[in-house]
């Protein structure tokens, strides 16, 4: 599934990360990062970038053998971890959370955004790539179909409107909720500011 997942990201990941301004950030967060596919994209993108990848023990096999044929495992910290049990590294600028809002209910959300909020260094800031649905929960339509998914596959996910997403960062205490990015294809982004 991680190997699979990679192969049918990487052109968004590389698209997302050309579309957004990383340049004032130094160290990026990839929490749930999987095999790389969005560190790696981020790094080319920002060269003179590093990267901290999060994921749970088994992943980060995975992910070191990727890093390392990408040519782009010194440039990474690789740690091990559940983001539902354990607390986050610190010490980056710049957290991402993509595809990974949608699998949480409000509360478990809440719980994360917070987690983010502790680890991230002063006036950093949580870069959520997901779908980000419209008022009417009907579009993008592929996300209303994959909020379907979420009802029936998770206990409390769903894909979340702007206002939903906003509310839950500025609880968690981040400032500057800004959506940066819409589209049809789970390529949206929310951005929000550690004080």
């Amino acid at each position: 599934f991680i190997g699979a997942m990679h192969v049918v990201g990487r052109g968004l990941a590389a698209e997302i990360a050309g579309s957004f301004d990383a340049d004032r950030f130094s160290r990026l967060l990839d929490i749930g990062g999987g095999s790389g596919t969005y560190t790696i994209a981020f790094l080319r993108e920002n060269p003179k970038m590093t990267a901290v990848l999060f994921d749970l023990r088994r992943v980060i096999s995975m992910a070191r053998e990727r890093l390392r044929a990408e040519g782009l495992l010194k440039r990474v910290g690789l740690a091990a971890g559940d983001f539902y049990r354990d607390e986050l590294p610190a010490g980056c600028d710049l957290a991402l959370l993509s595809a990974i809002i949608h699998q949480n209910s409000p509360a478990e959300n809440l719980a994360l955004f917070r987690k983010v909020r502790r680890a991230l260094e002063p006036g950093g800031a949580i870069l959520i790539r997901d779908h980000i649905m419209d008022e009417s929960r009907t579009n993008p339509p592929a996300g209303a179909l994959f909020a379907l998914n979420m009802l029936v596959n998770t206990d409390g996910g769903d894909t979340y409107t702007f206002a939903e997403v906003r509310k839950g960062l500025e609880r968690a205490g981040f400032v500057d909720v800004r959506l940066v990015r819409t589209g049809e294809r789970m390529d949206c982004l929310v951005e929000a500011r550690k004080p």
